[in-house]
């Protein structure tokens, strides 16, 4: 898993694809449990509601399900979101559900390059850098983008442990090494 902190939902992602049996049955139940998390994350009245101590379990478990209808969530997904809230950790739902994509990725043989830029990048040069970093790491790869205006142009690509540099700042900053060692050498 990416976060070290996130390592409380190794038991519900087991537990989840333990009962769901498959990669595809998992994957399947992913947009529903996104749309429960972004109701989530959305309304401040709805976290307060659940986290509140006054509200009783019942009235909480109501809530979660009418969450879980409203995202036509079918019943495993509906487990999963009961059990997080008994649990006390319905909170942290977006966590679990990365904790299931990168589960979900790792059983696809699916790996995850990031790919900072100065300006969106046009869909033609993403699937290319896609491309290239697939054949480069024998893989399926998945681009998650990000923009970075301090690079001033190009982009930076990591994958793994290896960082492709290829921004105009890196190349600027190379250029004033070089003369900053040419005026000491002079």
């Amino acid at each position: 898993m990416k976060d070290a902190g996130a390592a409380f939902a190794r038991p519900y992602v087991d537990a989840f694809f333990e009962v769901a049996g498959s990669v595809d049955a998992v994957e399947a139940l992913l947009p529903p449990l996104d749309d429960v998390a972004r109701a989530l994350h959305a309304s401040d009245e709805l976290r307060a509601v659940l986290a509140n101590p006054g509200v009783g379990r019942k009235e909480k478990r109501a809530l979660v399900a009418a969450l879980a209808d409203a995202a036509k969530a079918p019943e495993l997904a509906g487990r999963l979101l009961r059990a997080l809230l008994d649990r006390g950790r319905l909170a942290r739902l977006s966590a679990v559900l990365e904790a299931v994509r990168l589960r979900v990725d790792r059983e696809r043989g699916v790996v995850e390059a990031s790919v900072r830029a100065s300006a969106p990048l046009a869909p033609e040069a993403a699937e290319e850098i896609r491309k290239a970093l697939e054949a480069r790491a024998g893989r399926r790869v998945r681009l998650q983008t990000e923009l970075d205006p301090s690079l001033l142009s190009g982009f930076v690509v990591r994958l793994g442990s290896e960082v492709f540099d290829a921004s105009l700042s890196r190349r600027l900053s190379r250029a004033r090494k070089a003369l900053e060692g040419a005026a000491g050498a002079a």
